[in-house]
């Protein structure tokens, strides 16, 4: 929790408080203009010294999720999700639906996105719930909001089983991607349990809009989905009958031994350079964990040197155009967790619908890794996660990215024109500004991300969509920058060449 600023005696100057507050549990909620508050109660003191706090204010993701566990007692909450996000668009939402609905199933999604590494300031919290509620529903994430909902030991069991070995499955489609295990809970959680990314979601390899129109034929670059139920009522699993080809040159399983011989070969893929089984990229395995308030975290499974690639980004190739208009029409959140700029390209991937496993990175300020750019066989590049530092036990394997550096050098000038004695938070928390800030807690931390470049960002009355619609005209997102630089490497044998 940053230090509280409030008036000393009768000076009329506020100043900062030095100390830490810590939070002891959240006890209600309520609404103070377009913003929601919640009830706090402080470690140490009495209830008499309980406030009211923005949720942008606090650093507690888990008190958060406990707090709205408080409002989803249901067993069946979950089948009533689908009617409540359907209504969005058309009803004019109560307080009490606001508070006891909207707010809690939000948190639930709210927290997981980039891993809980950044907190998203938004002063009209209401309508920012509201535009991210609406895109989890119009990209079939509801799982997203099954969290509170904990799968009995034997469901569990039984459906980390078909989980696995369909996600093993998928893998040997993609001989060229790393193999990831997924690590689940051996016992039911008592707190949250958050179900597995649906193998229907997850891309191997990019993909254009093109082929994004075409995904009922091209069966092997994207599964259709299972409507079985798993874990906790969520959509996770793949169509069993897409493990069932109907012969050896249809099953996506041996493309790769097809790769001469084009007339057997049933791949409609992009190009991408031939390889052999044994000149693979990527030779470290990858492990998925989940943790409380963050949601599935990405790790190495085993020790890597410097240099060692590990991941190769995938998304849906798009103009870079649709991700200013992801940001105008579904927020910051949204925008920037879903649009990766290509480098040399006037394109992005688009990783809303479809992703891969490189979106459960966290950020951070002083990350472990970075982004190169690598040959892929066709127009687009590869963008290619590898390590700055070893990987190993003592950092926990961790694979963390700094997404938002792209933004650095707007923040500086935002700040070098803007006055802030008191710190950069309490600047822009005093301003009443949307902002991103960072929670990644080294010692290298910015801070602050990014700052709202709307013309009306310090309107402290403005709507959330109104201040999206007021982008400058020269503004024009284009996804995160993230590739070191326009340098495009090769890899052999799981080593970077020049």
């Amino acid at each position: 929790m940053p230090p509280k600023s409030k008036k000393r005696g009768r000076k009329p100057k506020e100043v900062v408080d030095t100390e830490q507050y810590h939070i002891e549990k959240i006890s209600d909620s309520d609404i103070q203009g377009n913003t929601i508050s919640y009830k706090i109660r402080w470690m140490e003191y009495s209830p008499d010294y309980d406030t009211l706090e923005a949720e942008w204010r606090m650093n507690c993701d888990e008190k958060l999720i406990d707090f709205c566990k408080t409002h989803i007692v249901a067993a069946d909450y979950t089948q009533k999700i689908q009617k409540f996000l359907d209504q969005l668009d058309n009803v004019h939402l109560e307080k009490d639906t606001i508070l006891k609905i909207l707010d809690p199933l939000s948190i639930l999604g709210q927290t997981t996105v980039q891993c809980g590494s950044v907190k998203f300031v938004d002063v009209d919290t209401i309508r920012s719930k509201i535009l991210f509620l609406e895109y989890i529903r119009d990209t079939n994430q509801n799982h997203l909001l099954h969290s509170a909902l904990n799968p009995s030991e034997d469901t569990l069991d039984r459906d980390a089983d078909r989980y696995t070995k369909e996600l093993r499955h998928r893998l040997t489609v993609f001989p060229d991607h790393p193999f990831v295990k997924i690590t689940f809970p051996l016992t039911t959680p008592t707190s949250v349990f958050y179900a597995p990314p649906p193998i229907s979601a997850l891309l191997f390899e990019p993909i254009t809009m093109e082929m994004f129109e075409k995904t009922r034929k091209l069966k092997h670059l994207i599964v259709p989905p299972s409507m079985d139920p798993g874990f906790n009522e969520s959509l996770v699993f793949m169509d069993s009958e897409s493990m069932k080809p109907s012969s050896v040159d249809q099953d996506p399983r041996f493309f790769h031994l097809f790769v001469q011989n084009k007339g057997k070969r049933a791949y409609e893929g992009m190009p991408r350079t031939p390889r052999e089984p044994r000149d693979g990229r990527f030779t470290v395995a990858l492990k998925l964990i989940q943790e409380p308030g963050s949601g599935w975290i990405l790790l190495a499974d085993s020790d890597c040197d410097v240099d060692t690639p590990l991941l190769s980004m995938s998304g849906v190739i798009s103009p870079a155009e649709m991700a200013h208009q992801s940001l105008v029409r579904q927020g910051e959140r949204v925008a920037f967790s879903s649009f990766v700029h290509i480098p040399g390209t006037d394109m992005c991937l688009d990783r809303r619908l479809f992703h891969d496993f490189s979106r459960y990175i966290p950020h951070s300020c002083n990350p472990t890794c970075s982004v190169r750019l690598v040959a892929s066989g066709n127009e687009y590049p590869d963008l290619v996660v590898y390590n700055l530092v070893k990987l190993n036990k003592r950092n926990g394997r961790v694979i963390t990215l700094d997404w938002y550096e792209g933004f650095t050098r707007d923040v500086i000038k935002y700040f070098n024109l803007n006055k802030h004695p008191d710190g950069k938070l309490f600047c822009l928390y005093e301003k009443k500004m949307d902002f991103v800030q960072c929670v990644c807690d080294v010692p290298a931390c910015r801070e602050v991300l990014y700052v709202d470049r709307s013309l009306i960002a310090e309107d402290q009355e403005a709507r959330k969509d109104e201040k999206l619609a007021k982008f400058p005209p020269r503004f024009r997102f284009r996804g995160l920058q993230i590739a070191e630089t326009k340098k495009i490497w090769e890899i052999s044998e799981g080593m970077f060449m020049e």
